[in-house]
């Protein structure tokens, strides 16, 4: 089974393309296109489910277009829409620096400054430009560095300030 810890994010599947199962994966970095993988790790239903790679190719600066195995027609690609998108940490090229990621904030617990616990990270959605973190609670709050006032990983605990979502009466 493949853990959060095997594996780094490499972006969100946004759509098919063409009618022979290919899928277009919208990507937040440069690790794919420096990696010597043979396996795309998509989430579904929160378990890491390995695919290999038949074929892939960039498509402009930030999207990659997929080939997997035992998906064939557009119907297969169509459930993958929505699933983040991962690759093992061991097919990193050695030389690549690895950066931190939103994604590497899953299960992290959320602290306001002024609210207290909000709750556990469930998800982390980079699809639009303006990242959104969901809470165990299923709330959702914007996530952008200026909000985050403190990372403690040995916690897995993120303080953030958000004052014009929450207000004291």
């Amino acid at each position: 089974m493949i853990t959060n810890e095997q594996v780094i994010s490499i972006g969100r599947i946004t759509r098919t393309h063409g009618k022979r199962g290919e899928i277009q994966c919208l990507t937040s970095n440069e690790y794919w296109d420096n990696a010597d993988a043979t396996f795309l790790i998509l989430s579904i239903n929160n378990i890491l489910v390995p695919f290999r790679v038949l074929d892939w190719r960039g498509k402009g600066s930030d999207s990659l277009i997929f080939q997997l195995d035992h998906i064939t027609d557009e119907q297969a690609a169509q459930q993958l829409i929505g699933c983040q998108a991962y690759m093992l940490l061991t097919d990193m090229n050695e030389d690549e620096e690895l950066m931190p990621t939103w994604q590497s904030l899953l299960g992290y617990r959320v602290l306001d400054t002024d609210q207290g616990e909000l709750g556990t990270i469930t998800d982390v959605d980079e699809t639009t430009i303006n990242t959104l973190i969901t809470l165990n609670s299923k709330q959702l709050i914007p996530l952008h560095e200026d909000f985050i006032v403190n990372i403690e990983p040995e916690k897995q605990l993120i303080t953030i300030c958000l004052p014009f979502l929450f207000t004291k009466e």
